[in-house]
């Protein structure tokens, strides 16, 4: 067995990197935002303007738009078919070479658009999966209920490890997926069907699995009505939630705090404390939130970006306090009645007594 040494978090002062998911559907500003953000991250990990941004490109060059705004994009036509003329798809091993060439050529920040191809492309999972599964039925379509989760144990092992790739790269990797429109419920104004990949409250459904969108850092779904904006906050951890206000675009500033924060000279472990720091208010109710708020004007700036969340809780704890004072003994007869059958002592009755009065007292 080899040697197995766990190492004091002092003597680790690696940076961190950071793996952030945007997903939208057309006209949300993904491309540009992620550009903006990696030129942000990329100075940080360099210290200079003008770093390298590694961009690999599936939508027929389309991040060649943005190449005048951009000039330090360097840039990798990723196709589906090779210089021969070959099909070869986007199958989960030639995203793999991608992120190794990237590390190889020392990329700060490298951005991966779409990857939805990897997911529903040609040769992607969904592809691979109705591939394997025409092989091992050999074209009995009666026999791919049955056979349908073995095509999936062929197929989600080399997914996985492109996923596992992506979560241990040492480059920071910004992903782009698309996004569907969903079917909602009329009456509820929730989604009409859940997945894994869908929260009831968000219209949209990313193209990509939802094992993806839970191994970023951070992964959010940007909406037509606010380009660029984190309006759907599907997996933000407190240090960034004051960062990415669903009412504010991302940009260069939002990747420049990401990156310090990875480097561990960022702000966002104090946000994250006063963020911690209103909840503990809000569990006292709406009152002593209402002071605090008063009281705390830039904490409160920052508590805005969980304002539902700490109305809820103020809202709860109000309920529980009324709960916890309403008398249990309400619906006894009075104290001069006696309609159990039994008879008390005098001293029975004012021990009896004596005990509702502390019980109401200490509510």
């Amino acid at each position: 067995m080899g040697m197995i040494r766990f190492i004091p978090v002092t003597e680790i002062n690696d940076p961190l990197t950071l793996s952030i998911g945007l997903s939208g559907g057309s006209g949300t500003g993904k491309t540009y935002t992620a550009l903006l953000m990696a030129r942000g991250i990329a100075e940080v990990v360099t210290g200079k303007a003008g770093a390298p941004i590694g961009y690999v490109d599936t939508e027929n060059r389309r991040a060649l738009h943005y190449k005048s705004a951009f000039p330090e994009m360097m840039h990798f036509d990723f196709t589906a078919v090779d210089d021969k003329g070959n099909v070869v798809g986007f199958g989960p091993e030639r995203w793999i070479e991608v992120i190794d060439a990237a590390e190889a050529a020392g990329l700060p920040v490298l951005i991966l658009d779409s990857f939805s191809h990897a997911w529903e492309g040609v040769g992607g999972v969904l592809d691979l999966h109705a591939t394997t599964l025409d092989r091992l039925t050999r074209g009995d379509d009666s026999k791919k209920d049955a056979r349908s989760q073995l095509a999936w144990a062929e197929v989600k092992p080399r997914y996985r490890r492109l996923i596992d790739r992506i979560v241990r790269a040492k480059t920071n990797i910004i992903i782009c997926t698309r996004a569907k429109p969903v079917m909602q419920d009329f009456k509820t104004k929730q989604n009409a069907r859940n997945t894994k990949t869908r929260r009831a409250d968000v219209p949209w459904d990313p193209a990509s699995d939802g094992d993806l969108m839970f191994e970023m850092t951070t992964m959010v779904i940007l909406d037509p009505s606010a380009p660029g904006c984190p309006v759907h906050r599907i997996k933000v951890a407190d240090q960034f939630k004051a960062l990415l206000d669903p009412r504010r675009p991302m940009g260069a500033e939002t990747g420049r705090a990401m990156a310090e924060w990875a480097k561990g000279q960022g702000d966002a472990q104090e946000q994250k404390k006063v963020l911690d720091e209103a909840r503990d208010q809000a569990r006292q109710g709406r009152a002593a939130m209402r002071k605090w708020w008063g009281e705390n004007p830039q904490k409160a700036t920052i508590a805005k970006t969980i304002l539902t969340e700490l109305q809820d809780m103020a809202d709860e704890a109000d309920r529980d306090a009324q709960a916890s004072n309403d008398d249990p003994f309400a619906d006894l007869p009075p104290a001069d009645q006696d309609n159990t059958g039994d008879s008390m002592t005098p001293e029975q009755r004012a021990e009896y007594e004596a005990a509702i009065a502390n019980m109401r007292e200490s509510a």
